[in-house]
Formats: structure tokens, sequence, C-alpha cells
């Protein structure tokens, strides 16, 4: 029986981490963490991607939008995913909005309570290193 509650306490998050890992060395991500779907900065902040689709796709990055009860991963209002544990891990200070930038390797490159411009973070991945490589390849 504790196996039992233990498996069914620790199954959401083993989920979400797989969600992850299936990224790594693929894709860059971008945790966009709220309260709710509904707050202002989350709200702003998925807008503000919403414009630049093309320069999210050039550097392979994919948004999971994470709330304490589910998450979505892409920009849309897809079906979410119900799970608590991930925002937990990633907003143990319970602030009501975080961003977080996980490089290629899954590696944290960039944490921030307020809204980051596309730019500031489309920057920052640009002078990660396997993003130079990528541009040094691409422009053979």
């Amino acid at each position: 029986m504790k196996t039992l509650l233990f498996l069914l306490t620790i199954l959401p998050f083993l989920s979400f981490s797989q969600n992850i890992n299936k990224h790594q060395w693929k894709d860059r991500l971008l945790l966009v963490i709220s309260d709710s779907y509904q707050n202002s900065k989350f709200i702003k902040q998925l807008q503000e991607f919403e414009k630049h689709k093309e320069l999210l796709k050039e550097r392979k990055l994919i948004i999971y939008q994470i709330t304490p009860s589910s998450y979505r991963e892409g920009l849309g209002k897809n079906e979410s995913t119900k799970s608590n544990s991930f925002y937990k891990k990633h907003n143990s200070s319970k602030k009501d909005f975080k961003i977080i930038l996980i490089g290629l390797d899954g590696g944290i490159k960039m944490e921030s309570f307020d809204f980051v411009s596309a730019n500031k973070i489309f920057n920052q991945i640009d002078q990660m290193p396997m993003r130079i490589q990528e541009l040094k390849t691409k422009n053979k």
C-alpha cells in the first residue's frame, strides 16, 4: 500500500520530467510559471512570444506554460496536463510569476521574476556556445 501511494505521488513529476528530458540536446526550453493562466504578467509574456514565433523556432525554443495545477506545451491554450509537482519544484519561492530559460544541455541559463523581452532572451541564447556553433554551421 505504501509503495502504491508513493508511486501515485511521484507519477505526475515523472511524467513531466519525461516531457522535459525528451528535449535535451534538441530544444531549448522556456518555462513560464505563474499562479494562474489569467495572471497579467503571464499573459503579457506569452503575447510577447506570440509576436516572435519564427525566431522561437529558429532558436529551437519550446515554451511550457506552468501553473500550480497544470501545464501546457507551446503558446496555445491547448489542453492542460494536470500536475503541480513541477510548479512546486521550480517555484519554491511561491512568486506569482517566474520565467526560466533552459539550454540544450538541460542547465538553467536565466531566471527572472519579471517580464522579459523576447529580444533579451534571444540575445542570451545567441551568446551560448552551442548557438554560436549552430550559426557557424548554418552559414557554411
